[in-house]
């Protein structure tokens, strides 16, 4: 091959790597719409040799944003023709659903469902308000994302229902803004054996904390879960029982768990952790967390796998919550500590040296990070150490 035709071909697939790059999704509502201002539109319309890597380069095409009432008669051939410059690349999803998707669009869902493996629902309640999740024809499907977006009770059941839909899925993400579940029915626990990840969180926008997210768990059991993000309100009564029975029952080699933010005063943070002892990586925001730490000194049997631990503050006793954390740290072998404070926290320590850290403790810290353990206690802008 001639230089100048590898430089060609190199240059065409480098082009088209960057086109790819310029894709532009929401965390939590995931594709965008297709916009002539936005890619892929976009770069194809600058001139024949960008459209012909455009139309070249599948990738650019598989994320698809589709509304349940399409604006105007052209939507859904715009839709038909997107999917089909995918092909065969697999298909990214976005389904704004209210009540029933458009006619004309179900069928192009059909067409791709093979090809589908990812799918981000955003469910808006219907004039009767209540939410009815389509019923999801993907087998493919490995990552599916639901936001609800309306403040209105939610039928358990059939979120749950819409996960037992793709027997292979892996991740799952669960984001709303409201507080009331609603449990259609009693019905034992539903097996989800491939579910690796499952986050139930709370949508940024709103001002309201899940009541009890952990009643989800109730009606789960996932045997291959290994990463678990929990966005609790504070001092959730059934929450430790939900959370352990769930471990009990599921068994699974967890290895992450982030519980943001909570309060379990009247249960200790350390008593539900000891259920899972397979944990490395675990984020808290608990005003226990001294507790935790000091039974990570005493106690080699409570989380032994441990490597990864963050915890986030609102408030501390500077010298003695300290005097734990080094115990802790030259007693187990972890390769990350962080301690988050509030800004207004360290505004309020500022005049105490390194956040009421004295020259004994300060020292020590710096000798444990020197034998490489990366430790950060800060603010979000400053270290501290």
């Amino acid at each position: 091959m001639q230089c100048s035709t590898r430089w060609r071909v190199c240059r065409w697939e480098l082009q088209s790597k960057i086109f790819v790059h310029c894709l532009r999704f929401d965390e939590y509502e995931g594709a965008l719409r297709p916009d002539p201002k936005l890619a892929p539109l976009l770069v194809s319309n600058v001139c024949h040799l960008w459209r012909d890597i455009a139309l070249c380069t599948p990738e650019l095409w598989a994320p698809l944003r589709m509304e349940g009432s399409p604006r105007g008669a052209n939507c859904s051939q715009l839709y038909g023709i997107w999917l089909q410059r995918s092909h065969p690349f697999p298909v990214s999803l976005t389904l704004e659903y209210h009540s029933e998707l458009a006619e004309g669009v179900g069928h192009l869902i059909d067409w791709s469902a093979r090809r589908v493996e990812e799918v981000s629902l955003l469910l808006l309640a219907d004039p009767h308000d209540e939410y009815r999740i389509p019923q999801l024809p993907f087998q493919s499907l490995k990552r599916l994302n639901i936001t609800v977006l309306d403040q209105k009770p939610f039928n358990v059941y059939d979120w749950i229902h819409s996960m037992l839909m793709s027997p292979g899925l892996l991740y799952c993400t669960f984001s709303a803004s409201f507080s009331q579940y609603v449990v259609g029915g009693d019905f034992m626990p539903f097996t989800l054996a491939a579910l690796k990840e499952l986050r139930l969180k709370k949508r940024p926008s709103s001002f309201q904390v899940l009541a009890n997210p952990t009643i989800l768990l109730r009606y789960l059991t996932l045997p291959a879960l290994e990463s678990l993000h929990i966005h609790c309100s504070i001092t959730l009564p059934n929450a430790v029982s939900d959370f352990s029975d769930f471990i009990v029952r599921s068994s699974p080699p967890l290895r992450s768990l982030v519980i943001d933010p909570v309060d379990l005063v009247r249960h200790p943070t350390a008593e539900y952790l000891s259920a899972v002892p397979t944990l490395e990586t675990l984020t808290l925001s608990t005003s226990d967390w001294v507790s935790v730490l000091d039974r990570l000194a005493t106690d080699p049997a409570f989380l032994p796998n441990l490597e990864h631990l963050t915890c986030t503050l609102k408030r501390i006793q500077p010298r003695g919550d300290f005097e734990v954390v080094v115990r802790m740290l030259n007693v187990r072998s972890l390769k990350m500590f962080r301690l988050h404070i509030t800004i207004s926290l360290a505004l309020e320590l500022l005049g105490r040296r390194a956040v009421g850290l004295d020259d004994g403790i300060l020292v020590e810290l710096q000798r444990i990070r020197d034998r490489g353990v990366d430790i950060y206690v800060g603010d979000g802008q400053r270290n501290y150490l």
